[in-house]
């Protein structure tokens, strides 16, 4: 008698009954009814189906019938629970230890070639997670599989390799496989006349030979020889892709090894990498480049002379065997004889011609061999630098090729100018502007390894001066700006620490924002760490930005023409070139202060700017200041002289106005302070001197003022930036700027510092026992020293 309904509920509720031979009718009248619309095609209808057949609680119900004492149920049961467990919630009660080990008693091999197909589905759906995989093994599941492998029914054998597939994903579910002897059948069953079930033997072996131990029994079995022979067999070609690889496994072991090269399984897999097919040359590289990571293999490998037979596959044409000859290639040089041998057959050169190829995949490849074949290899970066597409390389990098690609080919270039020689013929091919492109890449190993290669390059000097043509620098300050990536900000502060080199690229960088890039990377990092150094090299050779950042400057720090004073940074400002504040327009704000002998030369202007409190005079084109109702000594001549028009010259407009007066004041210092005997003698003399340029002693800074003189001189310079010299009236920052710039020039050691509110002092040491420090008093009585520290001192830096 066969139940059938389509009423489900019903059905459903003969699932409680006491009777075998209902129970396993209306089991199969549920799963029937579950699978009605299988021949609609319709995957939502069916679905619907099964969900509506759950919903009643059908699982919860059909359970305990997976234990019962009657085999028609228990096949039934299954059966239903099987055309169910497709469905979220019927895996996660399937799940349950209870259930799974209800399933595995049913692969036991009194149970029907039924009960053993849809056992097994069942747990094939639900042995994906570990913590069934532990289930499985805990409740013996991994034996009875075991033995079902070469159960007669192929779907049987289909459903079990697929879940063994996938217990053999976990490392104790492997020993237990090897405890089982799962080898011996796994070999027997590649028999089947299925090739699915063929296949998926390979496939199960290529996993568990992962493990040592099931490697060992593979030996023992002889495993290795029964594949041989399907490598051998032209009927069996679909197979040999997976025995290859299952090969390629096996060969980790070096004893496993050796016996192929004693029964001649080596030279059939060599002979598959020359052969006229690429499906076989692929597979048979696969296994040589698998084996070859151990280095005891690649030495049997070198010994039989494998280098030569994949030397002959590299000018094929097929893309697939090329790429995978060139990543063998790249495993096998690894050791220092199959390098070398690789060197002298000529596999730079061969390796360089693929680099263009129009496959991304060889060009990834190629890249990669050259990057492991150059490491600490002179020989070969000599080979790279002189072959005829070594060009071709540093276009490579310039384009939007693949990323790896990119990375590699970087690698190439940091190999090869780790060798100085070498440099220099590299720069000459525009490898600087090469990888600049490459720090615009959005991807972080292509960054980090153009990061490497420039920060090698720097120690060139022609490579500095490409680094200041090309925008390489510029880009190198982006990638700071820009990147979120720890590593590749790690990578470009110190990058960017190694190429302040010199001034030139110091300013260059803080032309590009390096400055407030670097002063923003503050945190407890190692890329923050690395932007400090890089900060304080940038600072030591941009005095001007050193102290504008940092509000002081050392004793050995010796002020330059050049310099220039903008006043202290405030938050998120950030540090300006001397022509962009040249090119601003006048302000009120506080005027830049600049240092320099060398300027442009105005065009002849008759402005004097006068001050009525000193009855002086300063003239805008010398900078030198006159006694009121006086002529100048060039006045004088210019009555005695006819007037000669100078010839016109070019301004350089990037500088500020000649400072005739700082000049005089250098030569003048040198002259009459320099000579002093004492280095007391020196500072007292060059503190009156500055004093008496800056309008003399100031006793009381409230009946002394040089705002009206500072501002008509930015007006008549039409500037913001006024050269030292041209200021006559001048209080603490003013002095102390001159003070420094002065005592520099003469070699006396002094200090700047800036305090707040227009404050700044000059700080000197002098040996008496040990070392003092005093600041050297520029306002009230020039010329006095007061101790660091000391009462006078203090407020002297105060308002």
């Amino acid at each position: 008698m066969n139940f059938k309904s389509k009423d489900p509920e019903t059905l459903y509720h003969l699932l409680f009954s006491k009777e075998d031979h209902i129970l396993w009718r209306a089991c199969d009248a549920l799963y029937n009814y579950s699978l009605s619309e299988s021949n609609s095609g319709d995957p939502n209808k069916i679905e619907v189906l099964k969900k509506e057949v759950y919903d009643m609680g059908t699982v919860k119900a059909t359970i305990p019938h997976l234990s019962s004492l009657d085999a028609a149920t228990r096949r039934s049961a299954v059966m239903l629970l099987n055309s169910l467990s497709q469905l979220e919630e019927t895996m996660v009660e399937l799940r349950e230890k209870e259930v799974v080990s209800a399933l595995i008693n049913l692969l036991k091999p009194e149970e029907g070639v039924m009960t053993h197909e849809h056992a097994t589905k069942c747990l094939l759906t639900i042995a994906d997670q570990f913590s069934t995989k532990a289930v499985i093994l805990e409740c013996g599941g991994v034996e009875l599989l075991v033995n079902l492998i070469n159960d007669p029914d192929p779907l049987v054998q289909q459903n079990t390799l697929e879940t063994i597939a996938l217990l053999a994903e976990d490392c104790e579910c492997r020993i237990a496989l090897n405890d089982s002897n799962v080898v011996a059948p796994l070999l027997e069953i590649l028999k089947s006349e299925y090739p699915i079930i063929q296949s998926l033997s390979l496939r199960v072996l290529y996993i568990v030979c992962q493990e040592e131990c099931i490697r060992s029994s593979m030996k023992e079995v002889s495993g290795l020889d029964t594949l041989l022979k399907i490598i051998t067999d032209e009927e069996l070609t679909d197979l040999h892709e997976g025995v290859i690889e299952v090969v390629g496994v096996c060969m980790l072991d070096s004893a496993q090894l050796d016996s192929m090269k004693d029964s001649g399984c080596l030279l059939t897999l060599a002979s598959y990498i020359t052969s006229a097919n690429p499906s076989g040359q692929l597979n048979a590289l696969r296994a040589v480049s698998t084996c070859s990571r151990k280095e005891e293999n690649a030495q049997i490998l070198h010994n039989n002379e494998v280098e030569t037979t994949v030397m002959s596959v590299l000018g094929g044409e097929h893309a697939g065997v090329l790429s995978q000859a060139c990543h063998t290639v790249s495993i096998m040089v690894a050791n220092p004889l199959c390098k070398e041998t690789f060197t002298k057959l000529g596999v730079v050169q061969a390796l360089m011609k693929l680099i263009g190829h129009e496959d991304t995949k060889v060009q990834e490849m190629s890249s990669l061999s050259l990057a492991n074949l150059s490491l600490n290899n002179k020989v070969v970066c000599l080979d790279v630098i002189h072959d005829e597409n070594v060009g071709k390389l540093v276009e490579v990098l310039q384009t939007d090729t693949s990323p790896r690609t990119l990375a590699y080919l970087s690698h190439v270039v940091f190999n090869i100018v780790k060798f100085e020689a070498l440099r220099a013929e590299l720069v000459a091919l525009d490898v600087v502007q090469s990888l600049s492109a490459c720090l615009t890449n959005p991807d972080t190993d292509v960054c980090i390894s153009a990061c490497k290669a420039l920060a090698a390059l720097v120690a060139d000097s022609s490579a500095r001066d490409e680094l200041l043509k090309t925008n390489a620098l510029g880009s190198l300050v982006s990638l700071l700006r820009s990147s979120t990536n720890k590593e590749v900000l790690r990578k470009a502060a110190w990058t960017v620490g190694i190429c302040v080199a010199n001034e030139d690229m110091a300013k260059e960088l803080n032309k590009n924002g390096a400055l407030r890039v670097l002063m923003d990377m503050s945190g407890e990092d190692s890329a923050s760490n690395l932007a400090v150094v890089a900060l304080e090299k940038l600072l030591q050779y941009d005095l001007a930005a050193k102290y504008w950042h940092l509000g002081t400057l050392s004793q050995t720090d010796i002020i330059k023409d050049g310099f220039y004073d903008t006043g202290a940074h405030k938050p998120g400002d950030d540090f300006k070139s001397c022509k962009y504040l040249m090119d601003k327009k006048v302000d009120n704000k506080r005027a830049v202060l600049y240092i320099g002998t060398q300027g442009s030369e105005p065009e002849p202007v008759d402005l004097k700017s006068e001050s009525s409190t000193t009855g002086s005079s300063t003239n805008i084109k010398t900078g030198r200041g006159t006694a009121k109702g006086k002529k100048s000594h060039k006045e004088e001549k210019k009555e005695e002289l006819p007037e000669v028009e100078p010839p016109k010259e070019i301004k350089d407009t990037s500088k500020p106005r000649t400072d005739a007066s700082f000049k005089e004041y250098i030569e003048e210092v040198n002259n009459t302070v320099k000579p002093l005997p004492t280095q007391i003698d020196q500072i007292k003399a060059l503190a009156t001197f500055v004093s008496n340029q800056m309008g003399g002693p100031v006793t009381d800074l409230s009946k002394f003022s040089c705002d009206l003189h500072i501002s008509q001189l930015k007006a008549d310079l039409k500037s913001n930036v006024i050269p030292i010299g041209f200021i006559k009236r001048g209080i603490y920052y003013h002095r102390a700027l001159l003070f420094k710039a002065l005592a520099d020039r003469i070699a006396l050691p002094s200090s700047l510092v800036r305090g707040d509110y227009n404050r700044a002092w000059n700080e000197i040491t002098l040996m008496d026992g040990k070392a003092k420090h005093y600041i050297v008093d520029l306002m009230g009585g020039p010329g006095t020293l007061m101790e660091v520290g000391g009462h006078a001192a203090g407020v002297y830096k105060k308002l």
